[in-house]
């Protein structure tokens, strides 16, 4: 995570510096106001920001709203807004179809396969728009979740829980830790992408956000009731053009 974050504060810092030097010789005739260059800016965020966490949707979406932003120089206003981000969304996509196996080497945890399998990373389910949510019991510290394009509630229960891996691609996923025992620290990692996920968290765990938010939401619910022997529990992640929210109960 320390690496990444430095990869991107580096790379927005040679891009601000290159903006910064443009702007100052004057190779762009056309003017911009105060607030398309703030934009810009935070555009240009997002848009490394997808790009060191290897998000396809933050980068498409970064680029068309940045298309949308200078529609006029670059001679496109035909087809701003509704056309390109309907273009934007179908090349989301194809490009998650296509470049999803690629990607898994980069984050080997997206790996999977139909139904319930055991391998290096522990206990893995996978659920598609074929899926019903159901419930098992896992005794094991690591659980993955797979959830695209569908539906699906998972129920862990761990007597010592270390780590969950959860991925969400155009759909839904609720995950209840309510019946979770953590003895010492424990890391969940999400990532979603144009879908949601609701994390329902125990209200004593001592939670430590540490979430990229790539022109997505995060909200949190419910009270908290943390304690000198609380557990600690990292929640973090990407999530991009999505919705995580985390209740504690």
């Amino acid at each position: 995570m320390r690496n990444r974050n430095g990869i991107f504060w580096g790379l927005f810092l040679l891009l601000s510096a290159a903006i910064l030097v443009v702007s100052q010789l004057h190779l762009i005739t056309y003017t911009f106001s105060f607030w398309t260059v703030v934009a810009t800016i935070f555009l240009a965020a997002v848009l490394i920001k997808s790009l060191v966490y290897f998000s396809i949707s933050g980068t498409v979406f970064s680029l068309a709203f940045l298309g949308i932003l200078y529609a006029k120089p670059l001679g496109i206003t035909a087809i701003v807004p509704w056309t390109i981000l309907g273009a934007a969304l179908l090349i989301t996509i194809g490009l998650s179809m296509i470049l999803n196996p690629f990607l898994r080497k980069h984050r080997p945890w997206m790996n999977y396969s139909k139904g319930y399998t055991r391998g290096h990373h522990g206990p893995f389910f996978n659920f598609d728009y074929s899926s019903e949510p159901d419930m098992k019991t896992i005794d094991e510290p690591d659980v993955d979740v797979y959830v695209k394009m569908g539906n699906s509630v998972r129920y862990v229960k761990s007597d010592d829980f270390k780590t969950a891996n959860i991925n969400v691609n155009m759909g839904e996923a609720k995950v209840y830790f309510d019946h979770v025992t953590v003895k010492d620290t424990a890391i969940i990692n999400v990532n979603v992408s144009l879908g949601g996920a609701e994390l329902y968290i125990p209200s004593n765990w001592n939670v430590i956000k540490g979430v990229n938010n790539s022109m997505g939401n995060i909200t949190e619910a419910g009270v908290r009731n943390v304690g000198e022997d609380s557990p600690d529990v990292t929640i973090s992640g990407l999530v991009s053009l999505g919705n995580l929210k985390i209740s504690y109960i």
